[in-house]
C-alpha cells in the first residue's frame, strides 16, 4: 500500500491510500480509502493529509494481516560506519507462545461431524450444548490420537486447548449409550444421502473385541477370538458397509455368539429402517450356512457369499476340478468362470493363473518351514507354529501323535485347488455374469479395511470399560469417529484426492496454530503454520477455507 494524490479539474487534490492488484495478468491500482481532499495551493493542509494517510497504512494492513507482537515495536541502532544508515531491528522481548493447537484435525473432521448432524446427539438437559461440545472433542480426539478416556482428556487440553473433567466424560458416556439408535440412524442417513438413498451392494463381516478383563457378564463372555486372546472376555461386533467402506450400521452380540447367526439379525435391523430390497449382501464363507441363505431368499435379498468348494461332496468337487484341469492344459492366461448348480442355487467358480501362482508359493513356503524342522524325515508337532495351517500337510503316526511326516498325497490334492475359488449367489445368470459377481465379492476387502481402521487406527480394542452402558458408548464413539473419517475420505476420493485415513490424519496433524501473547500489551494472536500442498488439496476438495493469516484473538 502507498499514498497517492489524484488531481481534479477543479484544482483540488484527493489524497488516497491505494494498493496494487493483479487482474488478468495486468497490475492495476485499487483505492483502499480516501483520506480527504484540498486545493492544490493549500500546501499546509495537503501535507497534513499526506501524513494522516501514511499513518493509516499500518493500521489498515494490521486489520487485514495483524502484526505479531514485538514486530511493531522497533529498536533503532546508530550506524556502525560513518555515512551508513541506521539499522531498525524488531524487538522480541515480549513475544511468548502460550500453546500450540492442532488446527487441521479440527477444521476438517469437525466440519463433517457437524454436517452429519451429530452435534445434536445429546438432546436433553440444561447443559446439553456443553455436553455436545464435549462429545465432539472426545470423538475428534479418538480420530486424532486414539487412547484411553483419561489420556484423551489430557490430549484434548494440550492439543485443542479445552479442559474437561474425566468424571464428566464418563457421565457423558452414560447419556450417549441411550442415544445409540439415534446416532446409527444419523450415520446411515448420511451414507444413504451420498448415494441418493439407494445402496446396491452392502458388505457384511464380523469381528471380536476383547477386554482387559476376565470377569464375564451378559455381554462380555469368552468365545472364539479373532485376535487370539484366549483368556480375555469379548463381544462380537457385526458391521455393514457400502462398497466404499461407508458405514450402514452395526450390531453388538455376546462374546460367545457364533458369527454365522449374526447376518440375518443385522439384515433385519437394516430392513426395518431403510430401503434395502434391491441391495446385494456380500459376505465371506463363515456366513455360508443353509439357514442363512434360506432366510435371505425368503426376505428377497440378493447375496454373494463365498462358497466352501472342498466341502461340497466328491461328485461336485470332481466335476469342478475336471473343468479346471482342462483350463490349465489349454494354458488360459485370462480369468476363467464356470457355472454350476449346487443345492438349488447358482454356484460360480473362478480360476486365476495369477492366484494359482500365489497359492503355490504360499504352500511351498509352509512346506519348506516344516522341512527345516524335520529330523530323519519326521517333525515334532510342538515345534511348529500352531496358526500357520501346516497341519493340513502332515500325516500323524498312529502310535505317536507328537510326531508327523509330510503327506505327499494331501500336498498333491491341495495343488489341484491352486487358483480356484467360488461364490454362491442368488443372482440369475442372465442378470449378472461371473466376472461381475466376482467383482462384487472382491470388494469385500473394504469391510476388512473398515475393521482394521476401527481396531488399529481408532483403537476400538482393547476395551477397558466394564459396565454395559460404557461398553456400548465406547464402541459408539469409535463408530462415530470411523463414520466421520470414512465420509471425509470418500469425499476426497470423489474429488480426485486419494489418501488413506492414516495418511490424512498425519498430514492434517502437522497443520497447527500457535497462540502468541504480547506480555506488554496482553494482546493474543493466532499464528498458523505453513500450509503444505497436500493440506491445501484436502481443504480445497472439501470446500473448507484455510486460515493462513495471523489473526487477533483478543
Amino acid at each position: 500500500m502507498f499514498v497517492r494524490e489524484v488531481k481534479k479539474k477543479n484544482g483540488h487534490v484527493s489524497v488516497r491510500v491505494v494498493e496494487n492488484i493483479r487482474e488478468n495478468g495486468k497490475v492495476k491500482q485499487k483505492s483502499v480509502c480516501c483520506v480527504g481532499q484540498t486545493h492544490k495551493d493549500n500546501s499546509k493542509e495537503l501535507e497534513r493529509l499526506r501524513q494522516v494517510a501514511g499513518e493509516m497504512i499500518p493500521t489498515i494492513r494490521n486489520s487485514i494481516q495483524p502484526v505479531l507482537p514485538g514486530f511493531d515495536k522497533n529498536i533503532v541502532y546508530a550506524p556502525k560506519k560513518k555515512g551508513s544508515s541506521a539499522r531498525v531491528v524488531p524487538s522480541y522481548d515480549n513475544l511468548v507462545e502460550e500453546e500450540r493447537l492442532r488446527l487441521g484435525i479440527d477444521d476438517v473432521f469437525s466440519h463433517e461431524y457437524e454436517q452429519m448432524g451429530l452435534f445434536e446427539t445429546i438432546d436433553e438437559g440444561y447443559k446439553k450444548n456443553d455436553a455436545n461440545g464435549m462429545l465432539k472433542e472426545v470423538v475428534m480426539a479418538r480420530i486424532d490420537k486414539p487412547s484411553s478416556k483419561r489420556k484423551s482428556v489430557e490430549n484434548i487440553e494440550r492439543d485443542r486447548g479445552k479442559r474437561f473433567d474425566l468424571d464428566s466424560v464418563y457421565r457423558l458416556m452414560d447419556k450417549l449409550a441411550e442415544r445409540e439408535e439415534w446416532v446409527k440412524e444419523k450415520v446411515a442417513g448420511r451414507t444413504l444421502g451420498l448415494f441418493q438413498e439407494k445402496i446396491h451392494v452392502a458388505f457384511f463381516d464380523v469381528t471380536t473385541l476383547y477386554f482387559e478383563s476376565f470377569a464375564p457378564d451378559e455381554l462380555r463372555v469368552s468365545g472364539y477370538s479373532k485376535d487370539n486372546k484366549v483368556k480375555e472376555t469379548q463381544v462380537v461386533l457385526a458391521l455393514m458397509t457400502t462398497t466404499d467402506g461407508l458405514p450402514l450400521g452395526y450390531e453388538l452380540f455376546p462374546g460367545n455368539t457364533y458369527e454365522g447367526v449374526t447376518l440375518i439379525s443385522a439384515v433385519d435391523e437394516l430392513r426395518k429402517k431403510y430401503d434395502v430390497v434391491d441391495t446385494t449382501i456380500v459376505a465371506d464363507r463363515a456366513m455360508f450356512t443353509k439357514s442363512n441363505l434360506k432366510a435371505l431368499t425368503e426376505r428377497e435379498m440378493d447375496f454373494v457369499v463365498s462358497a466352501k468348494l472342498k466341502n461340497m461332496g466328491k461328485k461336485m468337487t470332481d466335476k469342478i476340478l475336471a473343468d479346471v484341469d482342462v483350463v490349465r492344459k489349454e494354458g488360459c492366461k485370462d480369468d476363467w468362470y464356470g457355472e454350476y448348480e449346487y443345492d438349488g442355487r447358482r454356484l460360480v467358480v473362478g480360476y486365476s493363473s495369477k492366484r494359482a501362482g500365489k497359492d503355490k508359493k504360499d504352500r511351498e513356503r509352509l512346506v519348506e518351514r516344516v522341512k527345516k524342522k524335520m529330523k530323519d524325515g519326521k517333525v515334532k508337532v510342538s515345534e511348529l507354529v500352531k496358526n500357520t495351517g501346516t497341519k493340513k500337510y502332515l500325516k500323524f503316526e498312529k502310535k505317536n501323535k507328537e510326531t508327523a511326516v509330510l503327506d505327499e498325497e494331501k500336498i498333491a490334492e491341495q495343488e489341484r485347488w491352486d487358483g480356484v475359488y467360488g461364490v454362491s449367489t442368488s443372482h440369475k445368470q442372465l442378470k449378472m455374469g461371473g466376472a461381475e459377481i466376482f467383482g462384487r465379492y472382491r470388494g469385500l476387502w473394504q469391510i476388512e479395511e473398515a475393521f482394521r481402521i476401527n481396531k488399529h487406527d481408532l483403537r476400538m480394542r482393547p476395551v477397558y470399560h466394564w459396565t454395559p452402558k460404557r461398553i456400548k458408548a465406547h464402541i459408539l464413539i469409535c463408530y462415530m469417529a470411523y463414520a466421520v473419517s470414512a465420509t471425509v475420505r470418500h469425499k476426497l476420493k470423489k474429488a480426485g484426492v486419494k489418501v488413506s485415513v492414516a495418511r490424512m490424519k498425519e498430514e492434517l496433524g502437522y497443520l497447527q496454530v500457535s497462540v502468541v501473547r504480547d506480555k506488554g500489551t496482553g494482546k493474543r494472536f493466532l499464528l498458523p503454520s505453513k500450509v503444505t500442498p497436500a493440506q491445501r488439496s484436502i481443504y480445497e476438495a472439501l470446500g473448507i477455507e484455510i486460515q493462513e493469516k495471523v489473526r487477533i484473538l483478543n
